[in-house]
């Protein structure tokens, strides 16, 4: 795409060429969003097939413990992120008393 270095022409000629080649990078950049587009949705339509052909083999008894765990998990965890949050204040509260100047 590339065209090498512009010739020596009047400034209505460079105007010309400069919004040209502004043009096909525009063109450029539209042609690069769709292919990022097209290859996200074949990402998503094969993982799709694939939850699709994995939820067929394993036993509805087995894919339901799982999720519960999952969950079961994921309830822990936001425990968790609040209880560190809490000591984080507590720790901050504590130092700042710490080192604060005396009257």
């Amino acid at each position: 795409m590339f065209q090498g270095p512009l010739p020596c022409l009047p400034a209505s000629a460079l105007q010309d060429e400069l919004e040209n080649r502004a043009n096909q990078v525009r063109c450029a950049e539209k042609k690069l969003q769709h292919k990022e587009l097209e290859s996200q949705e074949q990402i998503t339509y094969i993982r799709q097939e694939y939850e699709t052909k994995f939820k067929g083999l394993m036993p509805a008894s087995l894919r339901q413990e799982l999720e519960d765990t999952i969950s079961s998990l994921k309830s822990q965890v936001n425990f968790l992120q609040k209880r560190a949050s809490i000591l984080q204040e507590e720790l901050t509260t504590y130092q700042g008393r710490r080192y604060s100047p005396r009257s």
